[in-house]
């Protein structure tokens, strides 16, 4: 099966990467107690790693390869597309040569890292989300991937966590 190529910051790479790892995991809240049953809770999602190897083919290979040496050196979050998974926005946190280069042929390493939102938030920004119905605080601190206890400290209008009144605003940041 042929996959469609990897791109970056509008930036295509013509031939998928040979190696391609995708890595994601739950942040968790273990609670243990010397005369209960312990019990652990899941609080959001941590942000995805994508890290590959790949060849960059043609007489322009080089020129290819500056290209995405110029995407990392921006600092700046940008859409990454890799075959058969949800577009994310990402920064392009290493990138290597692994081997000498060779005429037409030039093999690179690779790590992304999924940025959170692609705008940042503004100093002293709040931002708010209304509830749905049978939502908790604890659906809206993994939809967000924010821990459940800051969202707490930021809303103590809600007493109870699992009890909110459907249209009730949260405050995230």
């Amino acid at each position: 099966m042929k996959l469609a190529p990897m791109r970056f910051g509008g930036v295509s790479m013509r031939h998928n990467p040979e190696k391609l790892s995708i890595s994601g995991k739950n942040r968790l809240q273990e609670y243990l107690s010397p005369c209960c049953e312990a019990d652990s809770v899941i609080l959001g999602r941590e942000l995805c790693r994508v890290s590959g190897e790949g060849v960059l083919f043609g007489a322009d290979c080089l020129e290819q390869y500056h290209t995405l040496e110029k995407l990392q050196h921006s600092h700046r979050p940008s859409k990454l597309v890799l075959p058969k998974t949800q577009p994310m926005y990402a920064y392009l946190k290493e990138l290597s040569l692994s081997a000498e280069p060779q005429d037409d042929v030039l093999r690179y390493r690779f790590v992304f890292c999924e940025a959170k939102s692609p705008r940042k938030a503004t100093q002293g920004e709040q931002v708010y989300v209304t509830m749905s119905q049978g939502e908790s605080l604890w659906d809206i601190a993994y939809r967000f991937g924010r821990p459940i206890e800051a969202l707490t400290a930021l809303n103590p209008q809600i007493p109870l966590i699992d009890e909110i009144s459907e249209g009730e605003r949260v405050r995230l940041c």
